[in-house]
């Protein structure tokens, strides 16, 4: 596989990440990349861990594990991680999915336990929400993943 030109979802299982993954954190000294599932009607955001064979994503109060998963790439340095609270969704963020009524997610981080972790920012509610320890974790406080100037001039 080439280098991307834009951004977009790949189909992957069973622990497997694509060359140009996005990284978006670290646990237990292992990268995490920006990865979804489809769960029960909805399409997640969450964390693919490259020494695990499922994606993790917080749904309904726990940290559910999905086999086969699509993982995001994108060009290098086409995008960034911006600060926000409270539900705030910046200028060209990157959409992650959605839920069973319709509302989109965002792509979100947070830092807990000594590890940076994705998941979905889920505006309505305020929060970003993350699968860690078997449980869907939330934080007011939480970065989104946007697309830079490079990004925006390459339309992806």
């Amino acid at each position: 596989m080439g280098e991307p030109y834009r951004c977009e979802w790949v189909a992957m299982e069973g622990g497997s990440h694509p060359k140009f993954g996005v990284h978006a954190g670290i646990d237990s000294g292992n990268k995490l990349y920006v990865a979804r599932a489809h769960h029960e009607g909805a399409i997640v955001p969450g964390k693919l861990h490259i020494s695990h064979s499922h994606v993790y994503i917080p749904y309904n109060m726990e940290e559910v594990p999905v086999f086969s998963y699509e993982v995001l790439i994108a060009p290098p340095a086409s995008l960034s991680w911006v600060p926000a609270t409270g539900g705030d969704i910046p200028d060209d963020a990157v959409v992650g999915g959605q839920d069973t009524d319709g509302e989109t997610y965002y792509i979100g981080r947070v830092i807990t336990s000594g590890t940076v972790t994705v998941g979905k920012v889920h505006a309505s509610h305020g929060v970003c929400y993350v699968a860690y320890d078997g449980k869907e974790l939330n934080f007011s406080e939480y970065e989104v993943l946007v697309r830079n100037v490079y990004g925006k001039f390459l339309n992806v």
